[in-house]
């Protein structure tokens, strides 16, 4: 068989993750001087900006073509690369008098670069949870946005004057064009293209709601909470003049947007969008992960500073940055294999027990017991750790046809055969576990086998309905699962109940 090749993909977006944390967080503190009054307040938007990049990279490197991961990654890399470019257009542009074009492109980016965070949250909106919209004819919000974004870049490249950041001098655009008659116009314009937008995710949230399922509408509790909060701060900085920029609107602001990737993060991990366990064990690695490469980048950046300082002069000091950059990449695949082996043996051990505390599957009782109280003991064993609402035993009878033997929270007489198709018997026959959250009434099925030398004997299958509170099954529950379905095969092997 041939081996299948490991995706590069999820080392690739955590690299990034790590690299844009490490010049953020080094070159805001080398940049304070350029924040006197500001300081706390770049330190919370970094912040931010980390939520956005690690809840964004989770999603990617389980599905790579989710558009939520790759619209939570845009605002991390507009807050670094801004960072990056100021290092070395901030003092040029201190003493400039004209615009050359590599300042005017730095202007350009900072007046409307703003549109990369707002843009992605409302796109977001439209989208969550499933990465598309609710239905074709919600284009018109896409529209509004792009619409609203699209005459304020235009604003923004050919006005007559440009605006320089917070010091507010104004300077000539070498390329402008627009006399200043005709910038409120379409300033007006803009904000009614971009509120009617808002409004319209806002819309698309409550319409995706009431359409979606117990999961789903568990995912979205939390993005609604946060997006409300999102759009009424927002709308509120159009409605009061200067709200936006006093200190009390920025610093609501800033919780209101840390506020999205943090509900999107809770949703992930608390409601199964996808494995729960993988998200976990990627967040522990690539946090701790992301901890010790900062500081070890910090601590090398200060020695060979100071290394280069006294044996080539103040001039070789900045190379020392570079050169510390360097060893970080060279030592990032060893360190994350360390640290994941250290997690991985602590938090998540491979084999996970599930019969404890089930004494029916203990072998001195199996002639004491009939089968009837060990399967319905099973049931009910696994109904208290997974609290779902139905379930079922299948006993095999044919290759392809099952039969109940057991239930629990449905009448066995609503119980048909069931009749499984060639792929999910080759799951089954894998000890791979099948979940259909659409499926009725089970949505999980788990094998029930013997472990033999020239692999598994399937004898049934266990059947698991929606769990309760809107939760759902994660792999490693499935996991779990198919794993405990050899400890049961071998009661009812035992008693001959396979051999029906």
């Amino acid at each position: 068989m041939k081996k299948t090749k490991k995706s590069r993909w999820p080392v690739m977006v955590w690299a990034m993750v790590v690299a844009m944390a490490i010049l953020n967080y080094s070159l805001l503190f080398a940049q304070r001087h350029l924040y006197p009054d500001r300081f706390v307040a770049e330190l919370f938007w970094r912040l931010a900006a980390l939520a956005f990049a690690v809840v964004g990279a989770l999603i990617i490197s389980r599905e790579r073509r989710h558009l939520i991961g790759w619209l939570l990654m845009v605002t991390p890399i507009m807050i670094t690369v801004a960072t990056v470019w100021s290092q070395f257009a901030e003092p040029q542009l201190a003493a400039a008098t004209t615009l050359d074009v590599p300042l005017f492109l730095y202007v350009w980016f900072n007046t409307w670069s703003w549109w990369l965070l707002i843009g992605p949250i409302l796109l977001i909106f439209y989208l969550f949870p499933t990465g598309k919209l609710l239905s074709r004819s919600w284009r018109w919000g896409i529209a509004l946005v792009l619409t609203a974004f699209g005459l304020f870049l235009f604003l923004v490249t050919f006005s007559l004057e440009a605006e320089i950041g917070e010091t507010a001098r104004i300077l000539a655009n070498p390329i402008g064009f627009l006399p200043n008659e005709v910038i409120g116009p379409l300033l007006a314009i803009m904000g009614f293209f971009l509120v009617s937008g808002s409004l319209g995710s806002l819309i698309s949230v409550f319409a995706r709601y009431r359409k979606s399922q117990a999961v789903e509408r568990a995912q979205m509790r939390w993005l609604f909470v946060a997006c409300a909060l999102f759009v009424i701060n927002y709308a509120i900085g159009f409605l009061i003049d200067g709200y936006v920029d006093s200190p009390l609107g920025e610093t609501l602001f800033i919780l209101t947007v840390f506020a999205i990737p943090i509900s999107i993060g809770i949703a992930i991990l608390r409601y199964r969008l996808w494995d729960v366990d993988v998200v976990i064990n990627r967040s522990l690695v690539y946090g701790v992960l992301t901890t010790l490469l900062a500081a070890l980048f910090a601590g090398t950046a200060a020695v060979l500073s100071q290394l280069a300082k006294a044996a080539f002069g103040e001039e070789m000091q900045q190379a020392a940055a570079a050169v510390a950059a360097i060893v970080v990449a060279s030592l990032f695949t060893p360190i994350r294999t360390r640290v994941e082996g250290a997690i991985n043996r602590r938090l998540f051990p491979e084999n996970i027990d599930l019969s404890q505390g089930l004494v029916e599957l203990n072998a001195n009782l199996w002639n004491w017991l009939s089968l009837t109280r060990i399967l319905d003991s099973t049931l009910e064993h696994l109904e208290a750790i997974y609290g779902h609402e139905q379930s079922a035993i299948y006993l095999r009878r044919s290759a392809s046809e099952y039969i109940a033997v057991a239930a629990r929270g449905i009448p066995m007489a609503d119980l048909p055969i069931h009749q499984a198709s060639p792929a999910e018997q080759d799951q089954l026959a894998h000890k791979k576990g099948i979940l259909n959250d659409e499926a009725k009434p089970f949505v999980l099925t788990t094998p029930i086998y013997l472990a033999r030398r020239k692999g598994p004997e399937l004898i049934g299958i266990v059947c698991l309905g929606k769990r309760k509170q809107g939760r759902g099954f994660s792999g490693g529950d499935i996991k779990t699962l198919s794993a405990f379905g050899a400890k049961l095969g071998e009661p009812i092997y035992a008693l001959g109940a396979s051999k029906r």
